[in-house]
């Protein structure tokens, strides 16, 4: 995993976070004394966030760094279904060319 998608698991973990617990981005930012922008940021993934910003916002988020930086088992399974159904399409597709090939005159 590279440094992109970690901070877009990041990003989305906290923003599904926060609106689990029905808090807005000024509310999470009150909360962990950073800025609105700087929430705002994160998670749209336009920045990085310390250590320190990291663990105020798990603990506000009442989850841990490591869930936060975790990308959730559901979006696994979300993309071997994705990867599953492209497989049947093109057996699908193979099977169709078969029966036409085989049906040439």
């Amino acid at each position: 995993m590279d440094y992109i998608e970690l901070r877009k698991i990041l990003s989305k973990n906290i923003k599904d976070k926060r609106k689990l617990l029905s808090l807005t981005q000024e509310k999470l930012a009150e909360a962990t004394e950073l800025s609105p922008q700087t929430i705002n940021d994160i998670e749209g993934c336009r920045t990085w966030v310390s250590d320190k910003t990291l663990i105020k916002l798990a603990e506000v988020l009442h989850t841990t760094p490591a869930e936060l930086l975790h990308q959730s088992s559901l979006e696994t399974e979300e993309l071997d279904i994705l990867q599953l159904k492209s497989k049947l399409q093109e057996s699908v597709r193979n099977t169709i060319n078969q029966l036409f090939e085989s049906y040439k005159i």
